[in-house]
C-alpha cells in the first residue's frame, strides 16, 4: 500500500478488504444430451463448479430445449454462488454451453462476461478458454463489416468471427440448400477453419448452430478434453477444460491435440483438422492432415478414478491433501528407480513358484489392450468363476494369504498397488473388494507393473545415451520450463552439477528464445519439464526447433505422457508418476520432479565414469564420483521417509511461524545455493494467499533489494492498525485538550482535519483560530508521526547443511537485522544458526 492509498484511507477512516480465490484461466464447457432432461441445470452446475479454480470474475451458461428455446444466464461472480442466484441449477434442456472467466480481454462485467450469444447474420453461441491477442483488430474488422459487436471480450471476437464466414459459407448457397443439415454442418466446418486464421492467439473454444443441435469443441493451444458417456440412462457428449470435471461424468475419452476440432451431438462425434497440421512420432511416420480433414479418433478409457479427484477425509483443502500425498508418491517413483514394488515382486514370484504366471500374463494382455470397460469386465469376470480361479485363490490361501491379512490392514488398494493400469484392476475388483477378486487384481497388477518398470527404464537409458551423445559432440545441454517446473529444472541442474559434474543451463522460454535461439547447434539437447505436457511457452520453443531442421534432440519430463510433449514433440518421454494434480499451487509434482532429477543425476555420474574411462581419463576424478554416489544412492531411498519425517515434527513450528507472518504485506525468501526452492516457496505464498513474495540467492539481496527493510512505504494491514490506533489516541488526546482550552467541538473537527493534510502537504493552516492554531502546533507531531507504521521486514533464509552455505547465511542474517528484518531459518538444525 503507498503513500496516496493510505491518503484515501485517512480521509474516509474505514478498511475494505476484498481477498479473491486464486484463478489460473477461463474455463469452457459443452454438454450435449440425447434426450432433454430436466436435470441439465444440476450437471451444468456440477460442471461450473468444477472449474470455479480456473476463473471466478463471471459465470455464464447457455441453455437450449428441444424446441430451439435458447437461454442466456451470465452475471459477475464465482459459480459457486451464480449457479443458485441465476437459477442455473434449475434449467432444464438438452444443451449446455458453459464458462467461468479469469478476466483478461475487457472489464469484469456482464456485458463482457461469457457465453456469447450472436445473432447479426446467423444465430449462434459460443465460448473461450484462453487468450486471442488480437482482439482490438478482430473488433474493428468485425466492426467495420456491418457486425454489432456488444463487448471488448476477447470470446465474442471468436464467436463473432466464426459466425461471421459461417455466414459467408452459407450464402454461397441456395436457401434451400443452406437448410440441408449437412451444408450447414460443413460451412461451420469452413468457419472454424478461417476464423482460426484470423485470431491469433491459443484458446479452447465451444460454439454451438442452435438450428442443427450441433456443438464443435475447438482445441487450438488451451486445454480441452472430450469424454462421452450415459448418465441417467441419457447419452452424451462432453467437453471441458478441465480432464477431473469430464472423470465426474465418464471415463471414456477422445484425445484432442493442439489444432484439432471435435463436431459432436449426444450421439455422434467426428474430430478434424483445423488446419494443417503435422504429428511427428520417434517410432512410426509422422501424420500429415490437410485443413479440414476427418481424423479418425478411437475411445480410450482415463487409467484416472474419479476417487483420484476427490478431496477425501481429514483434509479440508486440496493443497494441504496432496502435500500429504508426496510421501506416496515419492515412494512409487523409487519403487520404479528401484525395478517396482516388493509386493508386487513377492507376487510375480508367487505365480512363477505355482504356474499361474502364463495364463494371467494372456488374460492381463487381453483386458488392457481391450477398449470397451464391458469387454474387460467380462473377461476379468470369467476368470473369476473358472476353475483356474479357484485352484489360484487356494494356492493364495495356503502362502499368500497372511501376507494379504497383513496388508489390507494398511489400506491394500491405495498402497499395494502401483502399475499404470492400477485403477482399472481395482475397478474390475469391485466395490466390495472380496480376498479372492483383490488378490486376482493385485496379480494382475504386479504383471503390467514390470512391464512398465520396463517402459520407464528403457526411457530412462535411452535418455541417458541421448545424454552421452550430446557430451561426446561437445552439445549444450538446456533444460526448459515454466512456473513451478522452472524452479524445479534449477535444482535439477544442482543435481547434475554436484552429483555428475554435468552442466546444465535451465532456463525460462522467453529467456531461452532472447538469450539462445540463434545459438543452438547440431547435437544440442533440449530438457522440457511440464506438469500437464501442455505448456503452450514450452511447446512454441519445440515447435521453432523442429522447425529450424536441426539435428537439436528434444526429451521431456512430465507427468502425462500422452500429452502434446510426450507424444509428439519429444524424442523421449520420462513421466513423473505423481498422479492428477487438483489443487492449482504445484505440489507433488514439484517433489516428484526433482526427485527424478536427482535419480537422473545419478545416473548421469554412472554414465560419466563410463565415458571417463572410455577416454582414459583421470582416474582421481573417476574415484571422486564413485565416492559421492553410494551416498546420493542412498539418501535417495529415504526421500518418502524424510518427507513424513518433516511433516510430522514441524506441524507446529510451520503453525507459529504462520501466525507471525500472517498479513505481512511482502515476504523475502532468500536461499544460500539453493535460489530453486525460495524461488518455488515464494510462487507458494503468491498462489496461495495473494501476497506478494520473492524468492532470490540470499546474496543478492544486499545488491539492491535490501532497500526495502527499515523505512519504506509498504504497509500491510498490521500496520494500518497501528496507524489506526495512534489516530484514535491523538483525536482523543486533541478533544481533551480542546476542552481544556475552551476551543469548541466544530473547530476540534478543523484541527483534526488539518492536521492530517499537514502530513502530506506541510502547508500551516490559515482557517483556525489563535487558539485553534496554537493547539494545532502542539499536537501536529503527534499527528504526522508515521513511526508507528513501520515495521520489521520478513526474511526467510533457506540453506544447506554445508558450512560454507551456513556461514553464508549466518553472516546475511547479521547483515540484514540490524537494518529491520524479522529472521527465519529453515535449514537442518546447526548450533550455530541457532545462536543466530
Amino acid at each position: 500500500m503507498r503513500f496516496k492509498s493510505l491518503l484515501g484511507l485517512l480521509k474516509n477512516l474505514e478498511i475494505r478488504v476484498k481477498i479473491p480465490i486464486f484463478g489460473i484461466g477461463c474455463g469452457v464447457l459443452g454438454l450435449s444430451l440425447r434426450d432433454t432432461s430436466i436435470k441439465l441445470g444440476e450437471y451444468a452446475s456440477r460442471l461450473l463448479r468444477a472449474l470455479e479454480y480456473r476463473g471466478y470474475d463471471s459465470t455464464g451458461g447457455v441453455f437450449q430445449d428441444e424446441k430451439g428455446n435458447i437461454t442466456l444466464l451470465k452475471d459477475v461472480g464465482a459459480p459457486s454462488t451464480l449457479v443458485k442466484t441465476l437459477g442455473i441449477e434449475k434449467q432444464a434442456g438438452k444443451i449446455f454451453c458453459g464458462q467461468v472467466r479469469w478476466a483478461t480481454f475487457g472489464a469484469v462485467d456482464k456485458v463482457n462476461a461469457q457465453p456469447h450469444r450472436v445473432n447479426c447474420r446467423r444465430n449462434i453461441y459460443g465460448a473461450h478458454n484462453g487468450n486471442i491477442t488480437n482482439t482490438r483488430e478482430l473488433k474493428a474488422f468485425l466492426s467495420k463489416d456491418g457486425h454489432t459487436v456488444m463487448s471488448d471480450n476477447d470470446g465474442e471476437m471468436l464467436v463473432h468471427a466464426i459466425e461471421h464466414y459461417f455466414d459467408i459459407e452459407l450464402n454461397k448457397l441456395s436457401r434451400k440448400e443452406q437448410e440441408i443439415k449437412q451444408n450447414r454442418l460443413e460451412s461451420m466446418r469452413l468457419a472454424i477453419q478461417h476464423a482460426a486464421k484470423q485470431a491469433v492467439g491459443s484458446y479452447a473454444a465451444v460454439v454451438v448452430d442452435p438450428q442443427t443441435e450441433t456443438s464443435w469443441a475447438i482445441k487450438s493451444g488451451s486445454s480441452l478434453y472430450f469424454g462421452i458417456g450415459i448418465i441417467d440412462e441419457n447419452r452424451f457428449c462432453l467437453a471441458s477444460s478441465d480432464l477431473t470435471s469430464v472423470l465426474r461424468f465418464t471415463k471414456d475419452l477422445i484425445n484432442l491435440r493442439e489444432g484439432e476440432f471435435v463436431e459432436y451431438s449426444a450421439d455422434n462425434y467426428q474430430v478434424y483438422a483445423q488446419k494443417d497440421l503435422i504429428f511427428r512420432h520417434v517410432e512410426k511416420d509422422d501424420e500429415i492432415y490437410k485443413s479440414g480433414q476427418k481424423i479418425e479418433k478411437k475411445t480410450i478409457r482415463s487409467k484416472l478414478r474419479a476417487e483420484d479427484t476427490e478431496l477425501m477425509p481429514p483434509f479440508e483443502y486440496f493443497m494441504d491433501q496432496e502435500i500429504h500425498s508426496e510421501i506416496e508418491s515419492t515412494g512409487k517413483l523409487i519403487k520404479m528407480f528401484n525395478g517396482g514394488s516388493n509386493t508386487g515382486r513377492r507376487m510375480r514370484e508367487f505365480l512363477h513358484k505355482n504356474g499361474f504366471d502364463k495364463q494371467l500374463v494372456k488374460l492381463s494382455d487381453k483386458i488392457t489392450t481391450g477398449s470397451k470397460f464391458s469387454q474387460q469386465s467380462k473377461l476379468y469376470e470369467e476368470y473369476i468363476n473358472s476353475e483356474e480361479s479357484g485352484k489360484f485363490f487356494q494356492a493364495v490361501e495356503n502362502e499368500y494369504i497372511s501376507i494379504f491379512n497383513e496388508l489390507v490392514k494398511e489400506n491394500f488398494v491405495d498402497k499395494y498397488f502401483f502399475s499404470s493400469e492400477k485403477n482399472l484392476f481395482i475397478e474390475l475388483a469391485g466395490s466390495e473388494f472380496d480376498k479372492k477378486r483383490l488378490l486376482t487384481s493385485k496379480a494382475l497388477d504386479s504383471l503390467v507393473e514390470i512391464i512398465d518398470v520396463k517402459d520407464f527404464s528403457d526411457k530412462v537409458d535411452l535418455f541417458i545415451k541421448l545424454l552421452k551423445d550430446t557430451a561426446k559432440a561437445k552439445g549444450v545441454v538446456y533444460s526448459i520450463a515454466c512456473g513451478t517446473s522452472y524452479h524445479a529444472t534449477k535444482i535439477g541442474a544442482q543435481f547434475f552439477n554436484e552429483i555428475a559434474g554435468f552442466e546444465i543451463i535451465p532456463i525460462l522460454p522467453g529467456d531461452f528464445r532472447g538469450e539462445y535461439s540463434h545459438s543452438i547447434k547440431d547435437s544440442d539437447l533440449i530438457i522440457g519439464v511440464s506438469q500437464s505436457g501442455e505448456t503452450k511457452d514450452l511447446i512454441d520453443i519445440y515447435n521453432d526447433i523442429i522447425h529450424s531442421e536441426l539435428k537439436v534432440t528434444r526429451a521431456v519430463i512430465v507427468n502425462n505422457v500422452n500429452s502434446t510433449l510426450g507424444q509428439e514433440k519429444s524424442d523421449v518421454a520420462i513421466p513423473i508418476f505423481c498422479g492428477p494434480e487438483i489443487a492449482v499451487p504445484a505440489t507433488k509434482s514439484f517433489i516428484n520432479q526433482i526427485t527424478i532429477f536427482y535419480y537422473l543425476a545419478i545416473k548421469t555420474a554412472e554414465m560419466k565414469i563410463e565415458l571417463l574411462r572410455e577416454n582414459n581419463c583421470c582416474e582421481k576424478e573417476i574415484t571422486r564420483i564413485e565416492e559421492k554416489l553410494s551416498l546420493h544412492i542412498d539418501n535417495m531411498q529415504k526421500i518418502p521417509q524424510l518427507l513424513e519425517a518433516t511433516l510430522a515434527s514441524t506441524d507446529d513450528l510451520i503453525n507459529e511461524l504462520a501466525k507471525k507472518i500472517y498479513l505481512e504485506p511482502s515476504i523475502h525468501l532468500l536461499a544460500t545455493k539453493i535460489s530453486g526452492v525460495a524461488m518455488e516457496g515464494a510462487l507458494k505464498i503468491r498462489e496461495t494467499v495473494l501476497n506478494h513474495s520473492e524468492g532470490r540467492e540470499a546474496s543478492e539481496f544486499k545488491h539492491g533489494p535490501n532497500t526495502i527493510l527499515g523505512k519504506n512505504t509498504v504497509f500491510g494491514m498490521k500496520s494500518l492498525r497501528s496507524l489506526y490506533k495512534n489516530i484514535v489516541n491523538v483525536i482523543d488526546e486533541v478533544e481533551v485538550e480542546a476542552k481544556k482550552r475552551g476551543i469548541s467541538d466544530k473547530e476540534v473537527g478543523k484541527i483534526i482535519r488539518e492536521m492530517f493534510n499537514f502530513t502530506y502537504s506541510q502547508i500551516m493552516p490559515f482557517n483556525l483560530s489563535k487558539e485553534g492554531t496554537q493547539l494545532f502546533k502542539d499536537m501536529v507531531g503527534k499527528g504526522n508521526d508515521f513511526e508507528c507504521m513501520f515495521r520489521n521486514y520478513p526474511l526467510i533464509y533457506i540453506t544447506g547443511p554445508e558450512e560454507r552455505d551456513v556461514n553464508l547465511t549466518i553472516s546475511q542474517i547479521n547483515t540484514h537485522k540490524i537494518r529491520g528484518a524479522n529472521t527465519y531459518v529453515i535449514a537442518e538444525y546447526n548450533e550455530k544458526l541457532f545462536q543466530d
